[in-house]
Protein backbone atom coordinates (compact mmCIF):
# COMPACT_ATOMS: atom_id res chain seq x y z
CA UNK A 1 0.00 0.00 0.00
CA UNK A 2 1.10 3.79 -0.51
CA UNK A 3 0.89 5.96 2.14
CA UNK A 4 -2.33 7.22 0.87
CA UNK A 5 -3.98 3.78 0.67
CA UNK A 6 -2.62 3.34 4.45
CA UNK A 7 -3.84 6.79 5.92
CA UNK A 8 -7.57 5.75 4.25
CA UNK A 9 -7.43 2.49 5.93
CA UNK A 10 -6.27 3.65 9.28
CA UNK A 11 -9.56 6.26 9.03
CA UNK A 12 -11.73 3.34 7.95
CA UNK A 13 -10.83 1.59 10.71
CA UNK A 14 -11.51 4.71 12.86
CA UNK A 15 -7.99 5.34 13.48
CA UNK A 16 -6.58 8.56 13.96
CA UNK A 17 -2.60 8.03 13.78
CA UNK A 18 -0.68 5.34 11.86
CA UNK A 19 2.67 3.88 12.61
CA UNK A 20 4.99 2.78 10.09
CA UNK A 21 7.52 0.63 11.02
CA UNK A 22 10.99 0.79 8.56
CA UNK A 23 13.69 -2.23 8.60
CA UNK A 24 16.67 -3.01 7.50
CA UNK A 25 18.02 -6.54 6.64
CA UNK A 26 14.53 -7.78 8.65
CA UNK A 27 15.21 -6.02 11.67
CA UNK A 28 12.79 -2.81 12.49
CA UNK A 29 15.29 0.19 12.57
CA UNK A 30 12.39 3.20 12.72
CA UNK A 31 9.03 4.11 13.48
CA UNK A 32 7.29 7.29 11.83
CA UNK A 33 3.78 8.34 13.56
CA UNK A 34 1.46 10.34 11.50
CA UNK A 35 -1.80 12.20 11.89
CA UNK A 36 -4.80 11.04 9.77
CA UNK A 37 -3.63 14.26 7.83
CA UNK A 38 -0.21 12.51 7.01
CA UNK A 39 1.60 14.81 9.28
CA UNK A 40 4.74 13.26 10.79
CA UNK A 41 4.08 13.81 14.58
CA UNK A 42 7.50 11.59 15.55
CA UNK A 43 9.89 9.68 13.95
CA UNK A 44 12.80 7.53 15.91
CA UNK A 45 15.43 5.51 15.49
CA UNK A 46 15.50 1.96 16.85
CA UNK A 47 16.54 -1.56 17.69
CA UNK A 48 14.19 -4.03 18.85
CA UNK A 49 14.73 -7.18 20.77
CA UNK A 50 12.73 -9.97 21.55
CA UNK A 51 12.69 -13.27 22.98
CA UNK A 52 10.78 -16.51 21.96
CA UNK A 53 7.46 -15.64 24.32
CA UNK A 54 4.26 -14.09 24.09
CA UNK A 55 2.49 -10.51 24.41
CA UNK A 56 -0.01 -11.63 26.24
CA UNK A 57 -1.43 -7.77 26.78
CA UNK A 58 -4.44 -6.19 25.76
CA UNK A 59 -3.79 -2.74 23.79
CA UNK A 60 -7.19 -1.35 24.87
CA UNK A 61 -6.19 -1.52 28.24
CA UNK A 62 -2.59 -0.02 28.13
CA UNK A 63 -1.72 3.02 29.78
CA UNK A 64 2.18 5.03 29.29
CA UNK A 65 4.51 5.33 32.32
CA UNK A 66 7.12 7.90 30.59
CA UNK A 67 10.55 9.05 32.86
CA UNK A 68 11.12 10.36 29.15
CA UNK A 69 10.00 13.84 29.01
CA UNK A 70 10.63 14.21 24.95
CA UNK A 71 8.53 10.84 24.34
CA UNK A 72 5.25 11.98 26.21
CA UNK A 73 4.05 13.01 23.08
CA UNK A 74 3.57 8.86 22.84
CA UNK A 75 0.32 9.23 25.12
CA UNK A 76 -1.65 12.16 22.34
CA UNK A 77 -0.23 9.96 19.32
CA UNK A 78 -0.94 6.52 20.40
CA UNK A 79 -4.61 8.05 22.39
CA UNK A 80 -3.40 6.35 26.13
CA UNK A 81 -3.65 7.91 28.81
CA UNK A 82 -0.14 9.09 30.47
CA UNK A 83 -0.17 8.30 34.24
CA UNK A 84 2.73 8.50 36.97
CA UNK A 85 1.97 4.49 38.40
CA UNK A 86 0.13 2.07 36.35
CA UNK A 87 -1.02 -1.13 38.24
CA UNK A 88 -2.14 -3.08 35.43
CA UNK A 89 -0.73 -3.31 31.68
CA UNK A 90 1.00 -0.09 30.66
CA UNK A 91 3.82 0.48 28.24
CA UNK A 92 6.68 1.45 30.54
CA UNK A 93 9.19 4.70 28.72
CA UNK A 94 13.19 4.85 30.42
CA UNK A 95 16.14 6.33 30.12
CA UNK A 96 19.22 3.91 29.58
CA UNK A 97 22.84 5.11 29.67
CA UNK A 98 23.80 3.75 25.98
CA UNK A 99 19.97 4.65 24.53
CA UNK A 100 17.56 7.96 24.25
CA UNK A 101 14.93 5.45 25.73
CA UNK A 102 14.01 1.87 26.64
CA UNK A 103 10.14 0.95 25.52
CA UNK A 104 8.83 -2.11 27.59
CA UNK A 105 5.40 -3.75 27.99
CA UNK A 106 4.51 -4.48 31.53
CA UNK A 107 1.93 -6.66 32.13
CA UNK A 108 -1.29 -6.76 34.73
CA UNK A 109 1.20 -8.97 37.33
CA UNK A 110 4.35 -6.35 36.88
CA UNK A 111 6.30 -8.33 34.89
CA UNK A 112 7.67 -7.23 31.61
CA UNK A 113 7.40 -8.36 28.37
CA UNK A 114 10.47 -9.98 26.70
CA UNK A 115 10.17 -7.19 24.00
CA UNK A 116 12.28 -4.48 24.28
CA UNK A 117 12.35 -1.16 21.81
CA UNK A 118 15.93 0.48 22.13
CA UNK A 119 15.26 3.82 20.73
CA UNK A 120 18.34 5.36 19.39
CA UNK A 121 17.28 8.97 18.19
CA UNK A 122 14.27 11.24 18.19
CA UNK A 123 14.20 12.77 14.83
CA UNK A 124 11.40 14.63 14.89
CA UNK A 125 8.52 15.52 17.11
CA UNK A 126 5.08 18.11 16.08
CA UNK A 127 3.03 19.37 18.87
CA UNK A 128 -0.28 20.01 18.07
Amino acid sequence: MNMRELLLKALELDEFNLAVVNEIKGNPSKITFYSNKGEILLVILIGASLELGRLNIAPSKLKIVSHVEKLDVLSEILDMELVDNAEDNYILISSDDNLIAKINFVNKFGDETNFQINVKKILEVTHE
